[in-house]
């Protein structure tokens, strides 16, 4: 009794520390990666025949062969974009790839990689809306994904709009199909994929942003082995070709019509 009343006095816990997981490791003893992908961010992530494909796929392929050795060496876990940040946090994948910004604030939580694709954001406009530049979004619907970069944006440059939420880039660009917003502001290579698909609405003609896009890895209190060899194999993807040819696989400049020849 006085070492449980003197735990509760001093803060300390009864219960065994918890060791810090390796996510390197640990894929290397199961022998494959579990990796969070996003479904809906054509044309980096979204399904095919019911699976997983797109430009972020394909990396996360190459990366999990690269670094332990063999094929179909990875499984795929969906994630939402309002909270993938906290499943790499949480050790609930190894990485996360999934069209995602590296950004400060974002680099609190986890660790990113070297960019391995770099967009900006765009604002996708509704065929009849009279929206030319960004300041008209003002008093205007605007669609955004929660927690993305794009709510920054928006609040930033057009802080007067009434902005709409969703908690996936699937919903949002549902939504705004059926009429419910007047512009959506995201990052303009996922715009592209839509746009693909639904060629009557308009991508306006500049960039608000600069987004370069890293793979996402839990951060550790020692040297992050897993980062290191997620940069290496995306070097490795650099200077054999590989990312070159992914790039023009899938975004440039129709993506719909070239994930169809593969």
């Amino acid at each position: 009794l006085s070492i449980i009343l003197l735990c509760f006095l001093t803060g300390c816990s009864l219960e065994p520390e918890q060791k810090e997981v390796d996510q390197l490791k640990a894929a290397q003893d199961r022998g494959k990666f579990i990796v969070g992908v996003s479904y809906d961010t054509k044309p980096f992530g979204f399904l095919q025949n019911g699976q997983p494909a797109g430009f972020d796929v394909d990396i996360a392929k190459y990366i999990a062969k690269s670094i332990l050795g063999k094929d179909n060496s990875i499984e795929f876990v969906e994630t939402k974009g309002y909270d993938s940040i906290s499943m790499v946090a949480a050790g609930k994948v190894d990485f996360l790839i999934a069209a995602t910004t590296i950004t400060p604030q974002r680099q609190l939580t986890v660790d990113f990689s070297d960019p391995y694709y770099t967009t900006g954001q765009a604002i996708l406009i509704a065929p009849n809306a009279k929206i030319v530049k960004i300041k008209d979004l003002n008093h205007k619907k605007v669609i955004v994904q929660l927690n993305s970069t794009a709510e920054k944006t928006q609040q930033t440059f057009a802080p007067q709009a009434i902005t709409l939420k969703y908690k996936s880039h699937k919903i949002a660009f549902e939504e705004f199909k059926a009429g419910n917003g007047d512009a959506i502001i995201s990052d303009e290579a996922l715009l592209k994929g839509f746009v693909t698909d639904n060629p009557k609405f308009k991508i306006l003609p500049f960039k608000l942003s600069i987004e370069p896009y890293g793979v996402v890895i839990k951060k550790m209190d020692d040297n992050n082995q897993l980062k290191t060899e997620i940069n290496h194999a995306l070097e490795k993807m650099k200077t054999d070709g590989t990312l070159s040819k992914l790039c023009l696989l899938y975004t440039s400049p129709s993506p719909r019509d070239r994930t169809r020849s593969r």
